[in-house]
């Protein structure tokens, strides 16, 4: 008997680690989703990102929370073909809005479409004038769409938009009337887009700042602005995450803190964004919070892509594979390697526009592609049909071209892209008539074209 006794302790033991051990290891269920997105900003200009200045303790903070990838890149550098690719999953060619002032085509599907019919509340704060209902056409899969637009800069002449305590007050009230639905939210923060503003209560001593913190020709007083108000954006993203905290909605939500497009001081004899694909307009801060902070003050290198943030929360909700998307989930680490291809874009040009009875018509051409493989990156000029090359790892500011020195790789990788190049074109002739509508700029949208460079 006595080993009976022993036997069904025994068992009864094993029970309780295995309840236990369950219990212990049960994940917080996923009930809502929320994208922070900040408008302009370079990775490496965050703190978390090695940046020697604190510019984000907020961001930093949230950071130690989530997993942070260090190797993310928009696909091409504006800020509308930057969120239509956050929000489909499709790299500009195919989502059709390959500039500021072009709207997603017709049948794209989005992230909110989706989610709707998973039962979740849609909503979405922006504060940038491209991304305005009538020239992007996102709003037609949100179930509220906020256009927070509440002061115009240029010298208060033009490109309306919404500063972050604005942008933060109103998604802290939507929060409060929506805490208790399954909700997916979007914030978008403008600043730190052009024109830079210094806030006195943000600023930095760059005195001990070494010089190989920036790249060649960089133009350090408008860094400094930049510096200031991406420390004065984390500092009302701080509040908003305090909020999500109080309302008790962190643990249980999935969020995800991510850039649109970098910036460009005069490095590469270039400013602002836009026109070209170096890293300094291309390499974007990711970092993705789970349910209860799984996986919490985890880094991660290999490659990864605004492309990936759709699969990604598709794969958290347990329905991978289950939506026309061109990510991948990046905690799949059998689908993220290091040596994944990404295909970079940008376009010149201008839109689709109508005045009066008049329609106009600019072409939007393709101008620069490259591809991504590893640490290597080739770039093709198409107006001059040439190459370069880079190894990010070892040259991370782009400075010295080695296409002629990798040889077989180089073109090997050059056919690869010349190919890519070939299918895109294919791909823009088959769709060119499925835009949701065409954009109607008024005088005003074409003049604050004009100012940011969009327009050739």
């Amino acid at each position: 008997m006595s080993n009976i006794r022993l036997i069904k302790r025994f068992v009864f033991l094993l029970i309780l680690i295995i309840l236990f051990g369950f219990v212990g290891d049960a994940r917080p269920e996923l009930r809502n989703i929320i994208i922070i997105s900040v408008d302009t900003l370079r990775a490496d200009h965050l703190s978390c990102y090695g940046y020697p200045l604190q510019t984000s303790p907020a961001v930093d903070a949230f950071a130690r929370d989530g997993v942070l990838f260090t190797n993310c890149y928009t696909l091409t550098p504006l800020t509308t073909p930057s969120f239509g690719t956050m929000l489909t999953s499709l790299p500009p060619f195919k989502h059709g809005a390959k500039r500021n002032g072009l709207s997603l085509y017709r049948k794209v599907k989005t992230l909110p479409y989706y989610l709707k019919r998973l039962g979740y509340r849609t909503a979405a704060f922006v504060s940038n004038w491209p991304l305005r209902k009538k020239l992007c056409g996102f709003n037609k899969d949100f179930d509220a769409y906020y256009q927070v637009f509440t002061k115009k800069r240029w010298l208060g002449i033009m490109n309306s938009e919404g500063e972050a305590p604005e942008v933060t007050q109103k998604a802290i009230a939507w929060l409060k009337k929506n805490r208790k639905c399954r909700f997916f939210l979007w914030v978008l923060y403008t600043e730190p887009h052009a024109p830079y503003i210094l806030h006195e209560k943000f600023t930095f001593d760059y005195s001990q700042v070494p010089p190989s913190t920036y790249p060649p020709k960089t133009k350090m007083k408008k860094i400094k602005k930049y510096d200031s108000e991406i420390a004065y954006t984390d500092y009302y993203i701080g509040r908003l995450i305090e909020k999500i905290r109080q309302l008790e909605l962190y643990r249980n939500s999935l969020i995800v803190f991510v850039g649109d497009h970098g910036e460009s001081f005069g490095e590469h004899n270039y400013s602002r964004h836009g026109r070209k694909l170096y890293n300094s307009t291309l390499h974007v801060p990711l970092i993705i919070k789970l349910p209860g902070n799984r996986l919490k003050n985890t880094v991660r290198r290999e490659n990864a892509s605004i492309l990936d943030i759709g699969p990604t929360i598709f794969s958290a909700l347990n329905l991978p594979g289950s939506f026309p998307m061109d990510g991948i989930n990046l905690f799949n680490r059998e689908g993220s390697k290091l040596n994944r291809e990404i295909l970079l874009e940008t376009y010149g040009g201008t839109v689709h526009f109508r005045r009066k009875d008049r329609r106009y018509h600019m072409k939007v051409k393709p101008i620069r592609y490259a591809i991504l493989n590893g640490s290597i990156k080739v770039i093709y000029n198409l107006k001059s049909n040439s190459f370069e090359a880079y190894d990010i790892n070892k040259d991370p500011f782009e400075t010295t071209s080695i296409f002629y020195k990798l040889l077989i790789s180089a073109r090997d990788m050059k056919q690869v892209l010349l190919g890519k190049v070939e299918q895109v074109k294919k791909y823009i002739k088959l769709n060119r008539n499925l835009r949701l509508r065409e954009a109607v700029l008024s005088k005003e949208d074409l003049e604050r074209l004009k100012s940011l460079g969009y327009i050739d």
